[in-house]
């Protein structure tokens, strides 16, 4: 048996060996599935901006809206609650009740290059009689959003920030050409909620 394929594995309790891999993905997971709450989700008046983040950090480039967020400025996220999903979109309904404004940010496969932004109001895709997200997890958001809006908790603004990703495989870093995109990326990130949160101040 290859020294290479042994290190590759783990024995667990039971003494059956198991991919390293497999046992991150279980710690990954452990880590996200904790109450999606913040100040905001009691409100009776909805308020305040959420980012939300969808995908999964220990497959390379599908970790990128992680990527952004952590690279925001800290003056920029002071007024803005932040919500690392990971693959669990099944609690997206919980970061978005009770604010006015979110951004869902992911990745996008549409062939362009990587690094290359889609942004898409979803208030108004909602309207239509299709919803077709076009993100890397794009069928299980727009069904988190469906029950959003039949439960009334839909923010009254709601912008998907798409960014096009290339490889997708077992590794905790971004690859290098989405990488060297990468601060541009987060500058347009970070215009857009510095946008929309002066918007809110304004309707305050």
């Amino acid at each position: 048996m290859p020294v290479a394929w042994i290190k590759s594995k783990i024995a667990n309790s039971r003494g059956i060996l198991r991919p390293a891999r497999d046992l991150n993905v279980e710690m990954y997971a452990k880590q996200q599935l904790s109450p999606m709450r913040c100040q905001h989700s009691e409100l009776a008046e909805p308020a305040g901006l959420c980012l939300v983040t969808v995908g999964n950090a220990l497959r390379g480039d599908d970790g990128i809206a992680a990527a952004l967020c952590e690279n925001l400025p800290a003056a920029v996220l002071s007024d803005v609650c932040v919500f690392n999903l990971g693959p669990y979109t099944s609690y997206l309904s919980d970061c978005l009740k009770g604010h006015k404004a979110a951004i869902i940010i992911d990745s996008t496969c549409d062939g362009l290059s990587p690094g290359s932004v889609t942004i898409i109001d979803l208030q108004a895709l909602l309207e239509g009689p299709h919803l077709n997200i076009k993100s890397s997890h794009g069928f299980s958001v727009a069904d988190e959003l469906k029950l959003s809006k039949q439960l009334g908790s839909l923010p009254n603004r709601l912008i998907f920030f798409g960014v096009e990703i290339g490889e997708v495989n077992w590794k905790e870093t971004i690859s290098p050409a989405l990488k060297e995109k990468l601060p541009l990326l987060v500058s347009n990130l970070a215009f857009l909620v510095q946008r929309i949160l002066e918007t809110l101040r304004k309707d305050a």
